[in-house]
């Protein structure tokens, strides 16, 4: 099994600052990587989006301070103590916590097994927000249980993308995550558990391999969870405890075929990032992908773009009846795709603003 490590992640690569010491040692041993993390590296992505200074001006506070928020809730969940007064939780309890973690305000929640390999081998992070710099940090796997969860984005913001309401839909999401993790977390210390929430501003490791085997959906060819019901217009959460209950499974329901039939994500993405190629990481399949070549994307846009997640036919709603027959009747993959073509062409994309983003006036168009 191999151990992920989350200094290679894009956005610790670029986040490493030029001619540090870190960033001796990491390109020292990952050459191939210098070339295309340089020219991407120290820039602020959100401050190229195509709009007017006073769009900016009006709406770019509207997510301004959501790092800081989530700092608030992280403090507070980390700052409460584990009840000395523990409560016996019975296996089947399992039920309850996704209930809970739904009531809390997740879309949908499964529980995996924590083991060595779910954790990253070292933490890459420089989270200003949470006032930690963790980097090169070994991660010692403490926590025996995760509760995985997903938060459903606003589909008419992310039809957008790359427009400006596709990175609404995406921080809200972010701040929807951590406040239920947070809230799981304190209700798991109150019963006198050990617990601790991942959040944008901090994880203990990935989050799509935790999700794939708590069931929650399938690895897609965007490399993300697609589930049956909204596809890949989700954003992951994860709660690690050392509670112990009953696990779920991962799930089949014939994603790997049908994204062999689809492809649309690949053909739509502006950047070419997705390949069509598997590659198996811990027995899981996901797909070669090329982070910089996605990022140049984000650049150009100054929005987490989301083409990927939009053009999927499960984000837009595919008949359930249909779906669930596909691994017993594959050719009804291409009668859910000739339906959803039929209907919205190669993707779906809205151009016209959103409400909360119209400007004052004519007078205050894009730049």
């Amino acid at each position: 099994m191999k151990k992920y490590d989350e200094r290679e992640v894009l956005f610790a690569r670029v986040g490493l600052k030029k001619g540090s010491k870190e960033y001796k040692d990491f390109y020292n041993k990952n050459r191939a990587a210098k070339k295309d993390d340089d020219r991407q590296r120290g820039i602020s992505f959100r401050n190229n989006v195509r709009k007017s200074d006073r769009f900016k001006e009006l709406f770019f506070p509207l997510t301004k301070d959501n790092k800081y928020f989530i700092k608030s809730i992280f403090d507070m969940a980390e700052s409460k103590p584990v009840n000395p007064n523990r409560v016996d939780i019975n296996l089947e309890f399992s039920s309850n916590l996704k209930e809970i973690a739904k009531y809390y305000g997740a879309t949908s929640a499964g529980i995996t097994k924590l083991n060595d390999y779910s954790f990253y081998s070292t933490h890459g992070g420089l989270s200003e927000a949470l006032n930690m710099d963790t980097y090169n940090n070994k991660i010692l796997p403490k926590y025996k249980t995760a509760i995985v969860f997903t938060v459903l984005m606003d589909k008419e913001q992310i039809n957008r993308g790359p427009q400006y309401e596709e990175l609404l839909a995406t921080e809200e999401a972010y701040v929807k995550v951590a406040t239920v993790g947070s809230r799981i977390t304190m209700y798991l210390k109150e019963l006198g558990y050990k617990a601790m929430f991942n959040n944008s501003e901090f994880y203990l490791g990935p989050l799509v391999p935790l999700a794939h085997d708590a069931g929650l959906g399938q690895i897609g060819m965007c490399n993300h969870i697609v589930t049956k019901e909204y596809g890949n217009n989700v954003r992951l959460g994860a709660v690690f405890t050392n509670l112990e209950v009953n696990y779920d499974k991962p799930i089949d329901f014939g994603l790997t075929e049908f994204c062999k039939r689809c492809a649309l994500c690949l053909s739509n993405c502006p950047s070419k990032a997705i390949t069509h190629l598997p590659r198996y990481v811990n027995g899981r399949q996901f797909y070669k992908f090329h982070d910089n070549r996605c990022y140049d994307m984000w650049l150009k846009s100054g929005t987490d773009c989301g083409t990927c997640i939009s053009t999927c036919p499960l984000t837009q709603g595919v008949d359930l009846d249909k779906l669930d027959s596909i691994k017993d009747k594959p050719e009804v993959i291409n009668e859910i795709l000739d339906d959803f073509v039929e209907k919205n062409g190669r993707r779906v994309y809205t151009k016209a603003d959103l409400d909360i983003v119209k400007m004052e006036s004519n007078n205050d168009e894009d730049n």
